[in-house]
């Protein structure tokens, strides 16, 4: 059986509509997933008089509504003001909520840029790779090209998401922008790793040799790269494909191997299939 959630307060007639996120609310739970939910969202205009008469009135709150009236009262903070509903509804664990506070507060007093990178940062790191990279795009055609820093950010950001799909055309080129525009050593070395990746030995060999103004930083990939490699073979990834040799090659004698071989195959490839379109959904 599923898990019991108890209601709080009362399941609102009259919703409140909440333009920031043009969505109805009709109960104080539906308020806290947002908050959760889109808590690298939220900013001053959440912190509104309306919605808490809208706690008190029609969902039956008067107490968390007193509260709330005077923590604003107090120029309380978004995430004090977050945090006060979520915890006195108790619909996610302490854990949740306190990550939730963390990220309203790290992104209090963020320009509309930054916050619209925010956006994006957040779906890079819930692994919504497309959507994260419409957002960037979309962010990119607003901030003024002096900005360097933050549009140099995005770039990496960008090669981040496209080198995570495996792109690694793709993803060099915006790990090279982003070193372009802010001289990022990070940046730097994620175009090399990118170029690495996507290149045959002695195409990238050339190309370093081509310039030598990356040697220090392509020594600086090779011993990450190494340091990966012998991080890998004590995962089960690895354990896995060595299995999948040894099914291989008993194949050329045992026809139930060879079997096994293909439907271990087949049955990684659906899954990887499945993690992508996680991926771009």
């Amino acid at each position: 059986m599923g898990r019991i959630i108890l209601g709080t307060g009362i399941y609102s007639n009259s919703p409140y509509f909440m333009e920031k996120f043009y969505v109805n609310l009709y109960s104080v739970e539906e308020l806290c997933y947002l908050f959760v939910e889109k808590a690298e969202l939220l900013d001053r205009d959440v912190v509104r008089r309306d919605l808490i008469q809208w706690l008190d009135d029609q969902c039956g709150l008067s107490q968390l509504a007193h509260t709330l009236y005077s923590l604003m009262n107090q120029n309380g903070s978004v995430a004090a003001f977050a945090g006060t509903i979520l915890e006195y509804v108790g619909l996610y664990p302490a854990e949740v909520i306190e990550q939730a506070e963390q990220t309203i507060r790290s992104n209090e007093g963020l320009n509309p840029y930054e916050r619209g990178k925010a956006k994006a940062d957040h779906m890079l790191q819930s692994r919504k790779y497309f959507m994260a990279l419409r957002q960037y795009h979309s962010l990119l055609a607003q901030i003024p090209e002096t900005d360097r820093k933050l549009r140099g950010s995005i770039y990496h950001n960008m090669g981040v998401a496209c080198a995570k799909m495996f792109m690694f055309r793709q993803a060099a080129e915006w790990f090279l922008q982003a070193y372009e525009a802010d001289r990022d050593s990070e940046s730097l070395e994620s175009y090399l790793a990118a170029m690495r990746m996507r290149c045959e030995d002695k195409e990238y060999i050339t190309y370093i040799a081509e310039h030598p103004e990356y040697h220090d930083a392509s020594l600086r990939v090779e011993r990450k790269m190494e340091h990966a490699s012998g991080q890998f073979e004590g995962t089960d990834e690895n354990r896995m494909l060595f299995t999948l040799q040894v099914f291989k090659e008993e194949g050329n004698s045992t026809a139930g191997s060879e079997v096994q071989y293909y439907q271990e195959i087949e049955r990684l490839t659906a899954g990887l299939k499945e993690q992508y379109r996680e991926y771009v959904s």
